[in-house]
């Protein structure tokens, strides 16, 4: 709401049960990173077994629809959305985004992945003003700035043209994290009208669908990659699938319960964790360009959660 002036009034203060809504959305935000940060893992691991990015996204999505769906029919909740349209651009953000996103893990490292995902919270508080109503502070502008010097650090992209490294798979990786605000943005916006287990099992259907369509177009779900056991390949795609489902259901329930860019912002957990994963997993150790562009990213954040 505005003064006559022009200016925004300042929002009441937050009651107790506002700011334990606040710590309990925080939590499973952190909880979904951990759980989207495991599944990604496993999602470079199939990658780099061979497996095709759209027949990944088949076998993310779509062993969980029937769990889903249990849920809602034991809770006795109907499947009509109340809010389809924002469930439909919220259903195609996170497919691009997530087509995305794994397209870049096989070429990139965990870090260099978590770096550019960086970026998603910021846009996060740059849309908002658009998809929520919420006034755009100008520290987010600022935080915008200072969050692609630090991506464009992070990669070096001088350094990638001068190796002749492809550059590809850094632009994709911009353009899906761009596409993740998007969708969450929307989540919050869905989840005003609708469950966050409907909003997830639509999103499952909607993805599982349109990847299966795309494996098929170019000639993928035709048996395992050579090398890849059955019981090896079930067992990855049972981690991969489990630890994604659990992290949409939290993520969704995260944005149901705190603003959007402070949510948003506990992703910046992810840093550290991807570090940690590259060390032990790949035997990776981030370079002086990650640490210090992580650093102005992580600043970013900090500065867009400033009262």
């Amino acid at each position: 709401m505005s003064s006559p002036s022009g200016e925004h009034a300042e929002a009441p203060p937050e009651s107790p049960e506002d700011r334990r809504r606040t710590r309990m959305g925080l939590l499973f935000m952190f909880l979904a990173t951990l759980c989207f940060l495991v599944m990604s893992a496993f999602v470079k691991i199939l990658r780099e077994d061979g497996m095709g990015t759209s027949e990944v996204m088949v076998w993310r999505m779509a062993p969980s629809i029937p769990v889903i769906w249990l849920e809602l029919r034991l809770r006795g909740q109907k499947l009509r959305p109340k809010v389809p349209t924002v469930l439909f651009w919220r259903s195609f953000f996170g497919l691009v985004a997530m087509a995305g996103y794994f397209y870049a893990l096989r070429a990139l490292t965990m870090i260099e992945n978590a770096v550019l995902f960086l970026l998603q919270p910021v846009f996060v508080a740059v849309f908002s003003p658009v998809f929520l109503d919420e006034r755009l502070r100008r520290s987010a502008l600022l935080a915008l700035v200072i969050a692609l010097a630090g991506a464009l650090l992070a990669i070096r992209p001088d350094q990638a043209l001068r190796l002749n490294l492809p550059l590809l798979p850094f632009l994709v990786g911009m353009g899906a994290a761009m596409c993740s605000a998007c969708a969450h943005m929307l989540v919050r916006k869905a989840t005003a009208k609708d469950s966050p287990e409907l909003v997830v099992f639509w999103f499952t259907v909607s993805a599982s669908a349109a990847a299966v369509a795309l494996a098929l177009a170019v000639g993928e779900l035709r048996g395992l990659p050579e090398g890849l056991g059955m019981i090896e390949a079930a067992l990855k795609i049972t981690a991969m699938a489990g630890c994604g489902l659990g992290g949409q259901l939290l993520m969704t329930r995260a944005y149901g319960r705190a603003s959007a860019p402070m949510v948003a912002m506990i992703s910046y957990a992810n840093i550290p964790l991807s570090v940690l994963v590259d060390l032990l997993v790949w035997g990776l150790t981030p370079g002086l360009d990650a640490i210090i562009g992580s650093a102005l990213m992580i600043g970013a954040g900090l500065l867009l959660v400033r009262r």
